[in-house]
């Protein structure tokens, strides 16, 4: 069976360049690529065979105001965004828009190589509106603390979620890694919509949201590293100490085998004091025995 794949794009102004992750549907990285053309998005789409591309970036201009009406909805649950604005003229003399042109021009690219703008149902074959920042605090269930800075709360909601971040050389690609993963779930069928579908609308990576404003995440400090704490999660039992996962599970992903042979080692050293003992003819412990 083929894997399932999300091309997950982090859009930046022309000069920077885009990021881009893809994932499979084991959570692994199968390609990361940095500053990217526009240009190459549709040979990149050809290359690796998504089945869903993820851009964080608006699809257009909005149709009234100074923002849509997707970046309101986000607004009550306490998350902000930027607005896109209506004013088409004056938001394009703006240098500060011109990533969101850039973004229009992304799913430009991704409409001629079969991927239409999503509007409603399922993903699969579409390209989907992420936002980052949203994606993070819907699957951690809270917002960032306070202080926190960005990039490691970011990394924090991808380990949860199985993905591994140490080959993601910058926050844009920990962006891009979470718009693929906002991908991917939504191809599970864990997703919602906010917004228009004429305007835009941005995918979350949950299947329904809450009926208030998201908190602000716990936070404590362990051996001077601060460890967040996200609503229904806990740290990963495997025992590894170099381990900083937290997880809806007894383990993170993949990490019941850690713990696996940790307990193999534990065995192994066991019987190894017990045949030493036998050896040299001394007592063995009954609880050894």
């Amino acid at each position: 069976m083929t894997p399932v794949r999300s091309l997950g794009i982090d859009v930046a102004e022309e000069r920077k360049g885009l990021d881009t992750v893809v994932l499979d549907d084991a959570m692994a990285t199968v390609l990361s690529r940095r500053r990217v053309a526009v240009d190459d998005v549709g040979p990149l789409i050809d290359e690796t065979k998504p089945d869903v591309v993820a851009i964080d970036s608006p699809p257009a201009w909005g149709s009234g105001g100074g923002s849509r009406r997707t970046e309101r909805e986000l607004r009550r649950f306490g998350i902000h965004s930027y607005g896109t604005p209506s004013d088409r003229k004056k938001a394009s003399d703006n240098p500060f828009y011109r990533w969101m042109q850039e973004g229009f021009r992304v799913f430009e690219a991704a409409a001629a190589c079969g991927f239409p703008r999503y509007r409603d149902g399922p993903v699969n074959g579409t390209a989907i509106e992420v936002f980052p920042h949203a994606s993070a605090v819907v699957l951690a269930g809270c917002l960032p603390p306070r202080d926190a800075r960005k990039r490691p709360f970011r990394e924090a909601v991808l380990r949860a979620q199985g993905v591994a971040v140490d080959g993601l050389q910058s926050a844009d690609q920990v962006d891009a890694a979470l718009a693929a993963l906002t991908g991917l779930l939504a191809l599970k069928g864990r997703r919602t919509h906010l917004g228009d579908p004429r305007e835009g609308v941005i995918v979350l990576p949950v299947a329904s949201l809450p009926a208030r404003p998201f908190r602000r995440c716990r936070e404590e400090t362990t051996n001077g590293e601060v460890q967040l704490h996200f609503p229904g999660l806990a740290r990963c039992a495997c025992g590894d100490p170099s381990c900083t996962a937290s997880t809806s599970r007894e383990f993170a992903p993949g990490h019941d085998a850690k713990r696996k042979s940790a307990l193999w080692a534990l065995a192994r050293s066991g019987q190894d004091a017990v045949d030493e003992l036998r050896r040299r003819g001394w007592e063995i412990p009954p609880e050894m025995r």
